[in-house]
């Protein structure tokens, strides 16, 4: 038998088409094509290839050839126990020419329907690690397996090894390869579920924002005017406050889609996060005095400079509502660092913390806990709109009467 041949196959084109082969049921087609080529080669009626499961340290049987009724996923033989066991655990091929007359099995079945009750059994090896045990029994014409023949079981054996291993191998980096784009997907799949809830919004907001404003403006100053035209303690009076009240709410959520029409436009120049993050707690010192709100900041400074995608606007977002949670005491941390290729803020308030069973809506566009009137519900849509250009992640940790904290992360 040619010594570079593998079951049939030039060694390296073999090798070629196993850095081809996609998925796991390729092993058991090469197994079986392995254990043909080789009871072909030296006229077996029979033969197995059993695999090593270092986990139960046990061998399992891969494949069989003529042997019906075997259920080939439940036959397992321990390392150590009949021949395959102990041709795995002492690593040495065993040649028997007849089963009968062989003390070294004295538990071994005696095969009285074989036609001959000789066998060889060869050790299945790579880089000195032992992958499994391939045995090839009785002899088609009732001959003995000699020393020829188990030079060439060994011969295939050498190969077949490196055939298993590089499969085996393969079919790892296959599996990881299959899970990582899997999670991938997973996670696209979450991206467009949540860029669904803001895109729509996005697109209306430039035209909407202009198509309202102009006629609310009017509206307003004819509310106005009509003051002027009425007692003020007459009915018609109080249905103008009514309007004027009902028309500012309307304001209100104008200004915040235009808001988060700005943030859809990013600025060209950097900013530093921390100047940032200093310039946002200016515009609410007001809000701090007022309420008694003692302000704490653990900067990590020399940090990166990162594209004006309005965070301002964001932190501005999450400290508005820091102080509305805190609106007679509270403390309000803010740390930033620099971790594994990103800039990680975190903003802590120790307000009266947001119910677990509404956390997973606060993104939301126009969601709100507030009063009627208090809230649009899109400061904090906005904010995660702003996180999300910065391909950056923003989550939170709440606990109700202890306070909340927002914690964002941008990848630099």
């Amino acid at each position: 038998m040619d010594k570079n041949v593998i079951i049939g196959f030039p060694y390296e084109g073999q090798l070629k088409y196993m850095d081809i082969l996609p998925y796991k049921p390729y092993l058991k087609e090469t197994l079986t094509l392995s254990l043909e080529r080789c009871m072909k080669s030296v006229d077996a009626g029979r033969g197995s290839i059993f695999l090593v499961d270092s986990n139960r340290n046990e061998l399992v049987l891969g494949v069989a050839k003529a042997s019906s009724g075997i259920d080939l996923e439940n036959v397992r033989t321990p390392l150590g126990e009949r021949v395959a066991g102990k041709v795995a655990l002492e690593r040495k091929p065993f040649l028997v020419k007849n089963i009968d007359e062989e003390i070294r099995f004295p538990l071994e079945p005696r095969y009285d329907d074989y036609n001959s009750k000789s066998f060889v059994s060869v050790p299945l090896e790579f880089s000195g690690d032992l992958i499994g045990v391939v045995n090839v029994t009785d002899k088609t014409k009732g001959e003995v397996f000699d020393g020829e023949d188990l030079d060439t079981v060994l011969s295939i054996c050498k190969y077949l090894g490196i055939t298993i291993y590089s499969l085996r191998r393969f079919l790892e980096k296959q599996r990881k390869i299959n899970e990582k784009l899997s999670n991938e997907v997973d996670t696209l799949r979450k991206e467009i579920k949540s860029s669904k809830k803001y895109s729509s919004l996005g697109k209306i907001v430039g035209g909407l924002v202009h198509e309202i404003n102009n006629p609310l403006d009017g509206a307003i100053r004819y509310v106005n005017l009509a003051f002027d035209s009425v007692d003020e303690d007459s009915v018609a009076s109080s249905y103008l406050h009514e309007a004027k009240e009902g028309l500012g709410r309307i304001a209100k959520i104008v200004r915040s889609l235009l808001d988060f029409s700005w943030s859809l436009s990013p600025q060209a120049r950097k900013i530093d996060v921390n100047q940032t993050i200093e310039e946002s707690l200016f515009m609410f010192n007001h809000y701090f005095v007022f309420s008694n709100i003692e302000v704490r900041k653990f900067f990590t400074y020399g940090l990166p400079k990162i594209p004006d995608l309005r965070l301002k606007i964001a932190l501005n977002n999450i400290i508005k509502n820091a102080c509305e949670e805190m609106k007679d005491k509270g403390v309000l941390s803010i740390y930033t660092a620099l971790n594994n290729g990103a800039i990680e803020i975190k903003i802590k308030d120790t307000g009266r913390g947001i119910p677990r069973q509404v956390q997973d809506k606060i993104f939301e566009p126009f969601f709100t806990t507030k009063s009627m009137g208090e809230g649009s519900g899109l400061g904090l849509a906005i904010t995660y709109e702003i996180i999300t250009r910065y391909k950056g992640n923003i989550y939170i940790d709440s606990t109700q009467g202890e306070g909340t904290t927002f914690n964002i992360r941008l990848p630099l």
